[in-house]
């Protein structure tokens, strides 16, 4: 099929799964239509094991999405557009966040993006690596690193989605908001350079100086970022058009995702930075600021659709069994743990300092809060076949990219399906607290 088609065919999918959703079972959008792709994926499994269909086909059309191609940016490759589906994904989360509310967490927010970023894919490696040797088996730690850098960054999309739905107090919205929309683009970067001293080559100019690479990347990235927004957002203060503010934020996105990829910096965290950067356009709050944040809302909500229905036809592309269904879903309490340690560490500074607020319940939910999606799927998708798991016994990438879809639909589903009412709870304690404090 040509590309018109497969996008034709995805994009009716994902409203027939959508609008089946919102009819009949009302659950959080992204949630609902990934099941629809699961259901989907599981029935043509099914109905090829026993001989009815040839699914040939359909998994012919999940490799033809590109997945990684779509969300992973490919650094310094010379081919423009790569990552502009996650750089307007996070463009369009961007633009409907107060910026007030990250500024006042910015300290959290860095940690978790960078440094949590970097202590989830060391813990997660060690902890997976732990469990493997207690059944018996081993693997290279590097290859193990590889995969815990690639379940590192939260989904911002399906975390962002979820807690709008949610009571959760207004400081874990903001943490949650700030991080998972910076921690994406930044463990895009780290994966491509640890990937590189897996596999001994790079795209990046860089070469051996990983560290230097790394920090400009992300800095180069926030520069343009800034750069571009600050042009946009001049263009905006000089109209009251809603269609000449919407165009010129499309172009924004859209110049960021043709000039990051060619100067080594990561699209998705520049279309961040430009988001932040134009959200607080005077001119975004006034009725024509409005209309276009709304239509950013839109894109936002439809794109989320569409990739969480691609999330969930992945398992058409992958061979499962038992057992790697069950190791996959071991993984899943090692990033629980891991997460909260990586919360818990600068959270018990400040704590200790008496400059927060934040109680270790909503730690807690910070932690549950931490679901992974499609920017870990791809990066999966973007490993080389040729780096084997042990011994030259199968290819990392096909074990990885197994666990991985299993470990993301495992924790949309579970911590997805639960967050609010887990939100609650932390909400009640919260406000008995506040209410012993004040006394009779």
């Amino acid at each position: 099929m040509d590309t018109f088609t497969i996008v034709t065919l995805v994009v009716v999918f994902t409203a027939v799964a959508a609008w089946a959703n919102d009819r009949f079972f009302r659950l959080p959008s992204a949630i609902g239509v990934m099941l629809a792709g699961v259901l989907l994926a599981g029935g043509a499994i099914a109905a090829n094991a026993i001989g009815w269909v040839d699914d040939s086909q359909a998994i012919e059309l999940v490799n033809s999405l590109h997945f990684d191609t779509l969300l992973v940016a490919g650094y310094g490759s010379g081919s423009s557009g790569q990552g502009v589906l996650l750089g307007l994904l996070l463009f369009a989360a961007a633009m409907q966040i107060e910026p007030a509310g990250m500024t006042r967490r910015i300290g959290f927010i860095i940690w978790l993006a960078t440094i949590g970023v970097i202590l989830t894919a060391v813990g997660t490696a060690f902890g997976f690596q732990m469990l493997l040797e207690f059944g018996g088996y081993s693997t290279s730690f590097l290859n193990l690193l590889i995969f815990g850098t690639i379940l590192a960054p939260t989904d911002p999309v399906a975390a962002l989605s979820l807690l709008r739905r949610t009571s959760a107090p207004i400081r874990v919205r903001e943490v949650i908001a700030g991080e998972s929309l910076f921690n994406d683009g930044v463990s895009i970067i780290l994966f491509l350079f640890v990937l590189a001293m897996a596999s001994g080559g790079s795209d990046s100019a860089y070469e051996g100086r990983w560290l230097f690479g790394f920090a400009f990347e992300t800095t180069g990235a926030f520069v343009i970022g800034i750069g571009i927004g600050i042009i946009g957002r001049g263009l905006i203060g000089t109209t009251r058009q809603a269609s000449v503010i919407i165009l010129v934020t499309i172009s924004i996105v859209l110049v960021i995702a043709v000039v990051a990829p060619l100067l080594y910096v990561s699209c998705p965290v520049a279309c961040v930075v430009a988001g932040l950067v134009i959200g607080r356009s005077k001119a975004l709050t006034e009725r024509e600021g409005v209309l276009a944040t709304g239509f950013w809302g839109i894109i936002e909500q439809s794109l989320t659709a569409i990739l969480f229905l691609m999330i969930g036809l992945e398992l058409l592309a992958v061979e499962l069994s038992w057992s790697v269904i069950w190791w996959s879903l071991t993984v899943i309490p090692i990033l629980l743990v891991v997460r909260f340690i990586a919360l818990a560490i600068p959270w018990s500074v400040v704590k200790m300092a008496g400059r927060t607020t934040i109680s270790i319940e909503e730690i807690a939910l910070m932690t549950w809060c931490g679901l992974r999606g499609g920017v870990s799927i791809a990066m999966c998708i973007a490993l080389p076949v040729s780096i084997v798991v042990i011994d030259g016994e199968g290819s990392l990438r096909s074990h990885a990219l197994v666990a991985t879809i299993i470990v993301v639909i495992g924790s949309i589903l579970l911590q997805g399906l639960t967050v609010e009412r887990f939100a609650r709870w932390v909400q009640r304690r919260t406000d008995r607290r506040a209410a012993a404090a004040a006394g009779p």
